[in-house]
């Protein structure tokens, strides 16, 4: 049990902290509209930006904010009886907006929000475990919370951030250099690295009570090494020394729910075939990837569909990947149960490649009646009519990923 001064104080040194740094780049269009009466959630994997965003909407009325991180030391312990003693913190500063960070550190917090928001007060809360949120949101607050998915920038974004044009150049550099904010800004792989060994440590071994730390990190390791891959547990589990398939299969969701790896199943109606067949394994970022990697020539062609695989991802939740003896396509986004127009991600069209590639987004075409094909590309740009419809060949920095969604 923490004493309500010892709350009041770390509270108020938070927030203090907190408005003394620099606002960053404004991100608040990402959270939209909330209706008066609903949570604020923002997720998404750490260092990603959600303080940071955060921390710009307190500033619209910081002094009507009270600001919270759960994951400080000086709160270690914080249950959901000490809740009666942040609520004297709460009401010594009259706050009326609360804005709480990691929340999910304080066992019963769902409780404690909902409880909030009846008292007529706005609330925002973050959180870096996807699988913690929608357990607990779907109990104490189903119906009463609006989501933003908060991802590393996107293109448009680290543009913005590091003041430069749109263009194949600026493409491969933000192929190289991801969308963390902190790296973009101080270029020092150090932070990527130790980002990397918070999230395993923090996010998965802690939270899950992990003992085999070396194997996990195995995983980890492989993982990265072979993003736009398909993976399959049991084949993983003698080379990587792994008790079991299921225990495998076990981590990598765990490493999802931290936001670090995706893991894509191919497209069918059916939920068994999609139990059965690999999935294919994508990085949270391809700056994060391209540090981390051991290799001395990274494979660029996976890393710029890791690229493409992020841009859809922060537009449509669920995306598969097609798989049918007429073709391969990388992606189909699915959006409210209906498939959104194929995609397909190369780096260049070349005499080896160009027919490959337009048959696997023809034979996606057919089987899922879109009259609408993509292949994205580093730079190559042109149009082409098939009977199935048409292939439209953009350069990444033209690709607008909305445009897969239209009906």
């Amino acid at each position: 049990m923490l004493r309500a001064q010892v709350i009041a104080e770390v509270a108020a040194k938070q927030k203090a902290n907190v408005l003394g740094r620099s606002p960053g780049m404004s991100r608040l269009e990402r959270l939209g509209n909330v209706p008066t009466g609903f949570l604020s959630v923002v997720t998404g994997v750490r260092r990603c930006g959600k303080s940071t965003l955060m921390e710009q909407q307190m500033r619209l009325a910081p002094d009507m904010a009270f600001y919270l991180n759960f994951e400080s030391m000086a709160l270690a312990g914080l249950e959901l009886n000490d809740a009666v003693r942040i609520d004297r913190a709460i009401d010594a500063v009259g706050a009326k907006h609360l804005y709480f960070d990691e929340v999910q550190q304080m066992k019963g917090w769902e409780r404690y929000v909902r409880t909030k928001l009846d008292e007529g007060f706005d609330v925002t809360a973050t959180g870096s475990n996807a699988s913690v949120f929608a357990k607990e949101l779907g109990t104490k607050l189903t119906g009463r919370h609006v989501d933003c998915e908060l991802f590393p920038f996107d293109y448009g974004e680290y543009l913005a951030f590091v003041n430069a044009s749109e263009g194949a150049g600026a493409t491969g550099e933000y192929l190289r250099r991801g969308g963390f904010p902190a790296y973009l800004a101080s270029g020092d792989e150090r932070l990527l690295e130790t980002l990397f060994e918070d999230i395993l440590v923090r996010d998965v071994v802690v939270r899950h009570g992990i003992r085999e730390i070396d194997a996990l990190r195995r995983l980890a390791s492989y993982l990265v090494e072979n993003i736009s891959c398909m993976i399959s547990a049991t084949r993983l589990r003698q080379p990587l020394s792994i008790s079991s398939a299921a225990t495998i299969l076990k981590w990598c969701d765990y490493l999802s729910d931290a936001y670090l790896f995706d893991f894509v199943p191919i497209y069918s109606a059916s939920v068994k075939v999609q139990m059965v067949n690999p999935r294919k394994v994508y990085c949270i970022d391809t700056g994060l990837q391209h540090v981390l990697s051991a290799s001395t020539a990274p494979d660029d062609a996976r890393a710029f569909e890791n690229m493409v695989y992020l841009a859809l991802r922060r537009v449509c939740r669920d995306v598969s990947y097609f798989d049918e003896g007429a073709g391969e396509c990388d992606f189909v986004p699915v959006q409210r149960k209906r498939a959104g127009a194929p995609v397909q991600a190369t780096v260049t069209l070349s005499d080896e490649s160009e027919e490959r590639e337009i048959n696997g987004v023809r034979a996606a075409m057919k089987a899922l009646r879109r009259k609408t094909g993509w292949i994205v590309t580093l730079a190559d740009e042109d149009e082409m009519s098939f009977e199935e419809g048409k292939v439209m060949i953009v350069p990444f920095h033209k690709f607008k990923p909305e445009a897969v969604l239209t009906p």
